[in-house]
């Protein structure tokens, strides 16, 4: 029987939770430093995001009391659950002011947030898996067993076992969690040789180092961005080609540590890259930073190296916002261009779904960063078994091919954007050698 105490505790844990998803939702509606579209469209994610951790939330907690008898890991989770959830929040509000040494950025708290989130968040998958075996087995039963056995008395031992089994399932998306602090910052350069069919014999062996998706502030502060730039320059890369997604969506002055960074990359072609939709952000001052720290910024359009006596055009795309546009777009700024007759050239595309727009022959190789690589999934070497992007159809990280020889190259970039963590899809700083057919 449900005490009248648990029916209140649950009573009480809807209504935060309730609140919980509405009020940054409503918060969002309000900034003023966004068009009225953009303010809409983070607030249903932001009631998307929170609706599903919310959920987890409240069905954990079911769980705990139901099975568990409201024992001490119901009464735990029940203590610390909502000033976590506070403590995420704020935490997550106060990263967007980017205040390096704040206490909610030390080396500990800094992960409290995201692994709460990204513990729930897994769980809130498992639910709806478990939930859909348990249906899938209750219409396979109706269909094979014709009569219900008996409800047996479960035993002490048995209903022991049971409990256990119980806080090791629950606690285990906790680990997963745990695990993706040391993933995500674990820099490391994955070294790849690409073969394209255009691609001239003079340029065999043109080595090119691929960075994307930085996501300056927060963790990704002046001692990580130091150690990127010291692993690219260890690589010895011909050219450094970067594919946007160097900012966050935070207050001005957040991006102070990454012009320092980036102006320690050495490379004798230099540095070259396209913007992200979270560049935009800072749509005047930012192509000065980049300019000035060595990073030229391709806006629409390309420049001409001339490397081993050959003429290498390297161009980059803008990142297009309306969908109903971009087919048109990206072939208006290909077009502008200029015709691809047989010229080496390479494409800076900052998201790769994109790639279905890019006419054919526009390129030998288009470079491609957004995904993270997949952000959560199952990493095996330089290659994924499984992603939550490649579930849904989209190019998750790695090379693609198309029928005009077209090849397209994903990097699992270097940062990450938000909450959850990587889990199991460590960050990469690609060195492609690009090889002759």
């Amino acid at each position: 029987m449900v005490s009248v105490t648990t029916i209140g505790n649950q009573r009480f844990l809807r209504w935060w939770l309730w609140a919980l998803c509405l009020g940054p939702a409503i918060g969002i509606l309000f900034l003023s430093d966004y068009s009225a579209q953009r303010r809409l469209g983070f607030a249903l994610f932001g009631l998307i995001a929170f609706g599903g951790f919310s959920w987890a939330r409240l069905r954990l907690q079911r769980t705990l009391t139901e099975r568990l008898s409201g024992g001490g890991a119901a009464r735990l989770y029940r203590g610390i659950g909502a000033p976590l959830d506070l403590f995420m929040v704020v935490q997550l509000l106060a990263a967007r002011g980017g205040a390096e040494g704040h206490w909610m950025e030390g080396p500990v708290s800094m992960w409290i947030g995201p692994v709460w989130y990204s513990a729930h968040a897994l769980l809130f998958f498992a639910y709806l898996g478990v939930g859909l075996a348990r249906r899938m087995l209750r219409l396979w039963r109706s269909f094979v067993v014709t009569a219900e056995p008996a409800e047996r008395a479960v035993s002490p031992s048995r209903r022991q076992f049971l409990e256990g089994t119980v806080v090791a399932a629950v606690g285990f998306p906790f680990v997963i969690s745990l695990s993706g602090i040391g993933t995500s910052y674990d820099f490391r350069v994955e070294e790849r040789e690409i073969r394209l069919p255009n691609w001239p014999r003079s340029l065999d062996g043109l080595r090119v180092a691929h960075l994307s998706d930085i996501h300056v502030g927060g963790a990704m502060n002046a001692a990580r961005l130091a150690r990127v730039a010291e692993l690219t320059n260890g690589a010895r890369p011909d050219i450094v080609m970067h594919t946007g997604d160097f900012l966050t969506h935070r207050d001005p002055g957040f991006d102070a540590p990454l012009y320092p960074a980036l102006a320690k990359i050495r490379a004798p072609l230099g540095q070259w890259a396209c913007r992200g939709n979270h560049d935009f952000d800072d749509r005047t001052s930012f192509p000065k930073k980049l300019q000035d720290a060595g990073v030229e910024l391709l806006v629409d359009s390309q420049t001409l190296l001339r490397v081993a006596g050959e003429e290498v055009r390297v161009g980059g795309l803008d990142y297009v916002f309306p969908q109903e546009s971009r087919a048109e777009q990206y072939a208006a700024h290909v077009e502008e261009l200029g015709a691809h007759d047989g010229e080496p050239r390479i494409l800076l595309l900052h998201d790769p779904a994109q790639w279905v727009h890019i006419p054919e022959n526009a390129a030998d190789l288009v470079l491609s960063g957004h995904t993270h690589g997949g952000h959560i999934g199952i990493q095996l070497g330089d290659r994924a078994l499984w992603t939550i992007v490649s579930a849904v159809g989209l190019p998750d990280q790695g090379i693609f091919e198309r029928e005009d020889d077209t090849r397209l190259f994903v990097t699992r970039c270097v940062g990450f954007y938000g909450y959850p963590l990587r889990l199991g899809i460590p960050p990469e700083i690609a060195l492609l050698t690009l090889r002759s057919a």
